[in-house]
């Protein structure tokens, strides 16, 4: 299923635009969940990763742009749509990795269009990897997005995931040696993570996506921010 939201303080636009993806989705043939914002700050709160999020620039208070420096700080790979009045906002779109820019008053055609060049993106995408795990429960096939971290705890090792907690018997390094290349680190010597899911780094306490919070080692902090600032640049430039 597709996710969409759509954020714009006018709740005209809001409606006409979440009727034109409806539409869409229909005429294709395709799942799709639509949820309307009214401000950056409530779709930030809101803490869930689009597929497209269509955003308006000019909001009061945190504006498109602020809003999306903001969502970047976690999520990397929705695809942000400006829709805006005005022109001289494009090029400072563009700069904060947005995937197109629609001018008000917002037509059909161009929605229609937008929407097919994410789905395009979607579908053509590099087919994720999956790995399977031995656990307590049986055979666990995971794609590397549904991880959320591994936790060493008591010679057993807790996988955190989208589906749920699950124990294993690997060690942490025989774990951080095959996923360390898919950007997975350790901020502590109990933990391994997937910075994909970290919303924000808070002193020395990561905050994940899940609501979880990790510990961050004092002696690993600096090096750790590091690699998880190079990962967010390189994610960045693939947008």
């Amino acid at each position: 299923m597709i996710k969409v939201a759509i954020c714009d303080d006018d709740k005209q636009i809001c409606s006409k635009l979440i009727a034109i993806v409806k539409e869409y989705f229909a005429d294709i043939g395709r799942p799709v969940w639509v949820a309307e914002f009214t401000s950056g700050l409530k779709l930030l709160k809101a803490n869930i990763r689009f597929d497209v999020i269509f955003l308006d620039i000019d909001m009061p208070g945190l504006n498109g742009i602020e809003t999306a420096k903001k969502l970047r700080n976690w999520d990397v790979n929705s695809k942000i749509v400006y829709v805006t009045n005005y022109s001289k906002y494009a090029s400072c779109a563009y700069k904060v990795h947005a995937f197109d820019y629609v001018e008000k008053p917002v037509r059909e055609n161009r929605i229609f269009n937008v929407l097919k060049e994410v789905i395009h993106y979607l579908d053509n995408s590099i087919e994720k990897q999956k790995f399977a795990f031995t656990t307590e429960k049986g055979v666990l096939t995971l794609e590397l997005d549904d991880i959320y971290y591994f936790e060493y705890m008591s010679r057993r090792v807790l996988i955190n995931t989208s589906q749920g907690e699950y124990i294993a018997t690997y060690s942490l390094k025989e774990l951080y040696e095959k996923f360390n290349k898919y950007n997975f680190e350790s901020p502590h010597k109990s933990f391994i993570i997937n910075m994909l899911h970290i919303k924000r780094i808070k002193g020395f306490d990561i905050l994940m996506e899940n609501g979880g919070t990790i510990p961050l080692a004092q002696k690993r902090a600096v090096g750790f921010k590091a690699k998880f600032n190079d990962f967010l640049q390189s994610t960045f430039d693939k947008i």
